[in-house]
């Protein structure tokens, strides 16, 4: 049963880079849904990190506490170890 829902969520993913391409990169599709080729082109420039993050992801991660240990703390812990 796992497969099938690993299986699904590959295809998935592959078909919204496909639409990605198709679509929002200039595709030839672009000209008959301008709409959806601005929304695709904007999530391409997300994916290559060249668009400022949404507000509300940012805000999401900010309320999260970072429970990882400072650089120079696990420098030192390293070493007594």
């Amino acid at each position: 049963m796992t497969y099938w829902i690993i299986t699904i969520a590959i295809v998935a993913i592959a078909l919204c880079v496909i639409a990605i391409v198709a679509v929002g990169m200039r595709g030839s599709l672009s000209e008959k849904a301008p709409d959806f080729a601005n929304i695709m082109a904007n999530t391409a420039r997300h994916l290559n990190g060249d668009a400022e993050p949404p507000q509300g992801l940012v805000d999401f991660f900010e309320e999260i506490p970072d429970m990882r240990p400072k650089s120079a703390d696990s420098a030192s812990e390293s070493t007594k170890r």
